[in-house]
């Protein structure tokens, strides 16, 4: 490089700094021309931040106009009117306005219209040549509608086309007496709405409201604020969402015991008017409504649902909550009560609440919450009053109340003090002892001030039981009736007697299953029971009018019998436990015992009055006693006295009092005591013991008397019977008797079925009469003996006399250690053997010998002996081996060797006068 080009290089570079400065001085000089060109356009526009306000508008002024105005019309019609006091025309058409006026008429109605001011405004002509446009106000920007609403804003953009007038910043409007504000706004003049973009704060006044602070806050009021809204002047309500709030303060009435304000809370709401006032709020979402106390009026109440509808005249009038609804209410500064349901209507006239599907109502949160449940319930809180429908049910610490309908009453601490339950009523009463519950189709109870029961009705059907906690030894209690059962408590709430009307039954369930435990039932036509002071066990039991007990066996067995009795009254007393102690029936009682098993007989007991005593282990009935007319029947035995005792444990049946008697198809037996043992089947007489055998035929032919047909008559000091057997021992002065015939002695036996009768001791008899032919007449003359013992038997028609014999004749008798008397078929005497030591003897006559027998069909007797005798203070004697009278020839034969005389045959024969010997 040569040495010039250098030199020109650094030149060059040495002007560099000066260069740049002057491009910088002419950049500067651009920039502020720049700048003062812009600041003039700007200072105009600056103050438009519309997003709709087109970027790019000429600049080329074609003309200014002070004082400006402009008509247009339509078809004739007037359409606006536009003016300015100064405008500002540009090449492109569209015009800068200050102070800004313009009117929107309606069909040409120059008395119709809208009116839109402000400090500055921007018009635009639409460019498809029609005659809309777009205005953009700004400053001051004031809209006055047709229909009453006003529009305050800052910047406004009105669009011709749609007649919509939308605001981007802060917002104030009112229509008539109602006013608000919001951040942006959509007015459409033409459809009458009103759309408040952001932050929105409406206030509505009762109508006719003035605009001064003083006047407002003595009218009805409602401020609401929302994120959106938007106003529908057709349909006159308001629609809003994101997080509403409205307050309504209601008008400040002299009475004012009912006027409280309510604050809303909810996601949406649509607030609807009539007549320019709110009338009804449609709320949704997260819905909270809060009714204020005043201090005149204490009440408050705070609601909580999914959706809610409101009512508003003045204040809140009505209020219908739908979707998960819960609500804390409370009155006169008592505690809450806490309310959920699926939907619910509050109606502050009334103070009540009508709640649906799924109701819940807790009215004090304390340690014995009253809990109330029901499908559908009306709670009237002023008037302390709730109607429950649909498996209403209602808890009051232990105590429960439930029926298909409720209608109840509350004290005012909200505990409840009446309650009547219709349809499936029910009553649950628990304590640490037992449950008692009742159950009727209609039921009513009160409650005291200590919150427990202290009476209740149990109307048809009524059902009541007492359910012990621990069940060993604890007899279940349950008492059915159709008509009524009421129900009284004692001061601590415990159940102290229960009284019915209508057929009544009582169950009283065996405590265990051990296999002599027994159920029983009393069931009459008015029962009364008396619980002990515990409540939780009967003390007694008063039963009226066809009253009847019902014993029952759990378990089957020999001894065990189903036991009914039947009488007029029961007084029946309990030991501990429920367990019945005695039941007394009076009135013509009647018990019938029906055995568990086959091979027994029905038992039956009837008198006046009636004891039943129950044993205390196993609840079955221990004893009887009965008194008055009484009557004990065993299949075909009967047995009356005075007074009867039946004890369980040995099963025997004593009749007392009176003159008792035992009888059946077979005889009747009386006495001064007797016991009739039913499990062994056996019967003891004592004292005065008069037995009647109806028939000869009744004591299966054991009785030795003749006639057939005629009653056989026993008495003695006592007799033992043993049925099975068909024995009888009568002991004791016994003597029977079949009309003129008789037996006596110290003990009589007879065993039917043998056919066999025994007389022991002091044997009397009068049994038979012998044919006698005396001077050819036939005649009878009775028999009478007497002998240590007697036996008889049917099969041999035998009678046998031992010990002592003495048998007596008219004038004759005959003394022997033996006497047996043969009958025939007939039971006439067929003959007589009489053995050791006979001695026979008549007037002016003796026989003597080992043994005689009597030949009733010969009418002969033959002595034998060793040796036999006769002897005859008339005619002489004879004697020999054997000896034989012949009582209708009169005439008496001898024969035989004697230890006197061993030489041979000896025959004597002599006449027998009048025929005496037999």
């Amino acid at each position: 490089m040569s040495d010039s080009v250098k030199q020109s290089k650094y030149a060059f570079r040495a002007k560099l700094p000066l260069i740049f400065r002057g491009v910088a001085i002419a950049a500067g000089i651009v920039a502020v021309l720049l700048i003062g060109i812009g600041f003039y356009w700007g200072s105009f526009r600056s103050e438009f931040r519309m997003k709709g306000l087109p970027t790019k508008l000429s600049k080329d002024v074609v003309g200014e106009v002070v004082g400006y105005e402009r008509r247009e019309s339509e078809n004739g019609v007037l359409s606006y009117y536009l003016k300015a006091d100064k405008a500002t025309t540009f090449s492109d058409k569209h015009q800068e306005l200050e102070n800004v006026y313009l009117q929107v008429f309606n069909d040409g109605d120059v008395n119709v219209f809208d009116r839109i001011s402000s400090a500055k405004a921007i018009y635009i002509p639409a460019d498809d040549g029609s005659k809309n446009f777009k205005l953009f106000f700004a400053g001051d920007v004031d809209i006055a509608t047709r229909d009453r609403l006003n529009v305050k804003t800052q910047q406004l953009t009105y669009d011709k086309s749609t007649e919509i007038a939308d605001a981007e910043e802060y917002v104030e409007f009112s229509r008539d007496n109602i006013s608000g504000n919001s951040y942006g706004a959509i007015v459409h003049t033409q459809k009458k709405t009103l759309d408040l973009r952001k932050d929105v704060e409406i206030e509505a006044f009762a109508n006719g409201a003035k605009d001064d602070e003083l006047t407002k806050s003595k009218i009805q009021r409602a401020k609401i604020n929302a994120g959106h809204a938007f106003v529908d002047q057709v349909a006159e309500k308001i629609d809003m969402d994101g997080n509403v709030a409205i307050a309504l303060t209601p008008e400040n009435q002299a009475s004012g015991n009912l006027t409280q304000p309510t604050d809303i809370k909810s996601a949406r709401a649509t607030a609807y008017f009539t007549d320019r006032e709110i009338r009804k709020l449609d709320l949704n979402g997260d819905v909270f409504v809060y009714q204020k106390p005043t201090s005149k009026n204490p009440t408050w109440t705070k609601t909580k649902a999914n959706r809610a509808i409101a009512t508003v005249k003045k204040q809140l009038e009505k209020l219908e909550l739908f979707g998960s609804v819960e609500i804390e209410t409370t009155q006169n500064n008592s505690e809450p009560t806490n309310i959920r349901a699926n939907n619910a209507i509050y109606i502050k006239s009334t103070d009540s609440f009508e709640l649906e599907d799924q109701v819940e109502i807790v009215t004090v949160e304390d340690a014995k919450p009253t809990r109330i449940n029901a499908q559908r319930a009306i709670y009237e809180q002023t008037k302390g009053k709730i109607s429950m429908y649909g498996g209403a049910q209602i808890v009051q610490g232990t105590d429960l109340i439930r029926g298909d309908v409720i209608k109840a009453d509350l004290n005012p601490n909200r505990k409840l003090k009446y309650a009547v339950a219709t349809g499936n009523a029910f009553l649950s009463q628990k304590t640490a002892e037992r449950t008692t519950e009742v159950k009727a189709e209609e039921l009513n109870a009160s409650f005291g001030a200590n919150e427990k029961p202290s009476s209740a009705n149990a109307i048809g059907n009524g059902d009541v039981v007492i359910i012990p906690v621990n069940s060993k030894d604890y007899t279940r209690f349950r008492l059915f009736a159709p008509k009524s059962i009421n129900l009284n408590f004692r001061e601590d709430g415990t159940l102290t007697t229960l009284k019915t009307d209508g057929r009544t039954t009582i169950k009283l369930n065996a405590p265990n299953n051990s296999a002599d435990a027994a159920d029983k039932t009393l069931t009459a036509d008015n029962v009364n029971t008396i619980l002990r002071a515990n409540g939780n066990e009967l003390a007694k039991a008063e039963a009226s009018g066809d009253a009847e007990l019902v014993v029952t066996p759990i378990r089957s067995s020999p001894k065990n019998y189903i036991t009914t009795i039947n009488s007029q009254r029961f007084d029946c007393d309990f030991y501990e436990k429920n367990n019945a102690k005695n039941c007394r029936s009076t009135g013509n009682s009647k018990v019938i015992r029906v055995p568990t098993t086959s091979g027994k007989e029905k038992q039956t007991l009837s008198a006046e009055t009636l004891d039943a005593i129950f044993n205390r282990g196993n609840q079955d009935i221990e004893s009887f006693e009965a008194s008055g007319k009484a009557k004990f029947i065993e299949g075909d035995r009967n047995g009356i006295a005075d007074r009867i005792s039946y004890q369980a444990s040995d099963e025997i049946v004593r009749l007392r009092g009176g003159e008792p008697t035992v009888w059946d198809s077979q005889a009747r037996g009386k006495a001064t005591e007797i016991d009739w043992d039913t499990r062994g089947n056996k019967s003891a007489l004592r004292s005065n013991v008069s037995t009647t055998y109806y028939s000869q035929k009744q004591t299966g032919g054991a009785a030795p008397f003749s006639n057939v047909n005629s009653p056989v008559f026993v008495t003695a000091g006592a007799a033992n019977f043993d049925h099975d057997a068909e024995t009888v021992l009568f002991i004791g002065n016994a003597r029977a008797w079949q009309d003129n015939n008789y037996v006596r002695a110290d003990r009589l036996f007879l065993q039917q079925k043998q056919g066999q009768f025994t007389a022991d001791g002091n044997v009397q008899s009068l049994l038979y009469d012998v044919n006698r032919t005396v001077a050819g007449r036939q005649t009878k003359t009775p028999v009478f003996v007497s002998s240590k013992r007697m036996s008889y038997q049917k099969n041999l028609n035998l009678i046998r006399y031992e010990e002592n014999v003495d048998i007596r004749q008219g004038t004759d008798r005959m003394v022997a250690g033996v006497a047996n008397i043969f009958l025939d078929k007939d039971n006439e005497l067929s003959r007589t053997v009489i053995e050791n030591d006979v001695v026979i003897t008549q007037p002016n006559r003796r026989a003597s010998g080992d043994s005689a027998e009597y030949i009733a069909s010969t009418e002969t007797v033959r002595l034998t002996g060793n040796p036999a005798r006769v002897r005859d203070s008339e005619n002489g004697s004879s004697e020999g081996r054997e000896v034989t009278v012949y009582l209708k020839e009169n005439r008496i034969e001898g024969s035989g060797e004697t230890k006197k005389n061993s030489s041979g045959r000896m025959r004597t024969v002599y006449k027998i006068k009048n025929g005496k010997i037999n």
